[in-house]
């Protein structure tokens, strides 16, 4: 009798499946898990910028999740859904609010509806989601494109969570370094208002002087470079606090060390001007007392 010839049909059905979840580089071309970002806004001149996190969950084509974000000195969450285009992989996020970059306050700040457009970009070495979010095109000239790179994240974090290492991998190292480092106080100011505005530029020749904002022990500008275009901050007052805290962290010392820099603190009326310097020992700070108490 014959013997019949077997097929080896499951091990290609294997392979075959295999190709629709992984490229030919060997990275993932889902988008399911978390992303990390700093967002840019398309204006010129320096602006601040939004520490952003998303964290989908695609089923067929449906995304759904949330997108996390840190501006100025709040943080925000808003629900997220959209489309997946699994061939293009072309990811469309339906419209959400966004606070406006130029809002002084945020709480009581405008928000801008904007659309999420990005493509995933995959490759050997990362997977990226790069784009933009955009507003309606009746308010472009009031609601710039707010640029971002996602780039995922095997950490099952949060910028809500408790964890410490929450953030993309230069946030992570920053904090790790600034904790290691000493605080240097250059000035002690009595402060009578609930918030202070600060703008911070480097004081000569511009010498690839790069900083790191901390209020509080808490990052808020992530490596930024001093030019005589000033960074602009505003920071709340924590009452609760015996003093509050301002940190200027070198991120490097450019060409001529140390990092040094002309702060401007404005409480309210009151202003004050001071010359920062900041290495990779220690970390220049200014203490904020509160007068009431």
């Amino acid at each position: 009798m014959k013997k019949k010839k077997k097929i080896a049909f499951l091990p290609v059905l294997f392979v075959c499946l295999f190709c629709k979840i992984v490229n030919v580089n060997g990275q993932s071309s889902s988008i399911n898990g978390n992303w990390y970002s700093t967002g840019t806004v398309s204006v010129q001149g320096i602006t601040n910028s939004y520490l952003g996190e998303l964290k989908l969950q695609l089923k067929g084509i449906r995304v759904t999740g949330t997108f996390n974000y840190y501006f100025r000195d709040s943080l925000f969450s808003n629900k997220v859904t959209g489309i997946y285009q699994l061939n293009s992989k072309y990811l469309t996020l339906n419209p959400i609010p966004i606070i406006l970059h130029g809002s002084t306050s945020t709480k009581l700040g405008a928000e801008c509806k904007m659309t999420g457009l990005f493509e995933l970009k995959v490759s050997k070495v990362n997977s990226v989601l790069s784009g933009f979010f955009k507003p309606d095109p009746n308010f472009k000239y009031t609601c710039p494109n707010i640029e971002f790179d996602f780039e995922r994240s095997d950490e099952e974090s949060s910028l809500f969570g408790s964890k410490k290492d929450t953030l993309d991998p230069v946030v992570v190292t920053t904090q790790r370094q600034f904790e290691k480092r000493t605080k240097d106080y250059f000035k002690q100011i009595d402060i009578s208002t609930k918030s202070v505005d600060i703008e911070l530029y480097d004081n000569g020749e511009i010498d690839n002087d790069s900083v790191s904002v901390f209020f509080n022990n808490k990052l808020i500008l992530k490596k930024t470079m001093l030019t005589h275009v000033p960074i602009k901050l505003s920071f709340p007052i924590n009452d609760n606090l015996p003093y509050n805290e301002i940190s200027m962290f070198a991120n490097n010392v450019g060409t001529i060390a140390p990092n040094t820099a002309t702060m401007i603190v404005m409480d309210g009326d009151q202003r004050y001007e001071l010359e920062l310097n900041s290495d990779f020992k220690k970390t220049a700070t200014i203490k904020l007392m509160n007068k009431k108490k």
